[in-house]
């Protein structure tokens, strides 16, 4: 007899899991990605505001450096500049190309001091009066400069013309020993003799109308706090550069070697 163990139709039956379907998948998967990328935005602005305040820091840091840095480089330029005039000055004098014989007596250190050696920190600075600005290229005439003549000292360091408006050109204020002008014999003396000179040498500026003040003569407290290498580079009353350097022509007399040594072309 068969056995016929059968379920009827509307028993229930177990349904197997199914995954979502495909829209949701979707729609859940932009939803995340949207997500993402919100919390991604959110970061790279923080990052960026981070980097602007780390910049700007370094910025700060630094500016003084670079701008230090710049003026030691402009300082180091316009000393090397007027040094090289300077030299050029002394070697004419040397030479004889530069007559300093007739000098007006307010350059013209005529007396030695206590230990018989000429200083020139005495002789005033240059003025307006004694170095007119409009004709101070040419006062190699003795109306220009009260008193004598005072040749080649203007300076063209940049090749567009020499103007008492340029910083970057100079003017040389030079300075001697010896018998004053007005001596006949000067010119014999100084051959025979020898003598020093001395030079200051001054931005073309120190005379203009829009200089702060009048040319000092550098030996003052300002001067020296211009020449250190970090100093502002705005100054142009003190001297660029001083020197000074014993002149020995060749037709000096061996036999007065201490005259010479003294330079007191006398």
């Amino acid at each position: 007899m068969l056995n016929l163990n059968c379920k009827a139709d509307g028993a229930k039956t177990s349904k197997p899991h199914m995954s979502p379907s495909l829209p949701g998948y979707l729609s859940h998967l932009l939803k995340t990605r949207r997500s993402l990328e919100a919390e991604e935005t959110g970061f790279t602005i923080l990052e960026s505001l981070v980097a602007a305040v780390v910049v700007g820091i370094l910025i700060v840091s630094i500016a003084p450096m670079v701008a230090l840095s710049t003026s030691a480089r402009v300082n180091a330029r316009r000393i090397d500049q007027a040094t090289q005039a300077g030299r050029s000055y002394i070697d004419a004098v040397r030479g004889g190309v530069i007559d300093v014989t007739s000098f007006p007596n307010t350059l013209v250190a005529s007396a030695p001091n206590a230990q018989d050696q000429y200083t020139f920190e005495t002789i005033v600075a240059p003025t307006t009066t004694s170095f007119p600005p409009a004709s101070i290229c040419n006062n190699s005439l003795a109306t220009n400069v009260p008193g004598g003549k005072v040749p080649g000292i203007c300076v063209d360091a940049n090749g567009n013309g020499f103007s008492v408006d340029d910083p970057q050109d100079f003017f040389i204020q030079p300075m001697r020993s010896g018998p004053l002008s007005s001596v006949a014999t000067a010119s014999t003396d100084l051959k025979n003799q020898g003598f020093w000179l001395a030079i200051r040498v001054y931005r073309a500026d120190a005379l203009s109308a829009s200089a702060a003040g009048a040319p000092r003569v550098g030996t003052e407290p300002e001067c020296a706090q211009s020449k250190t290498p970090f100093s502002s580079t705005g100054t142009s009353r003190c001297p660029i550069v001083t020197m000074r350097s014993q002149i020995f022509l060749p037709t000096v007399n061996p036999k007065n070697i201490d005259d010479i040594k003294k330079g007191i072309g006398s």
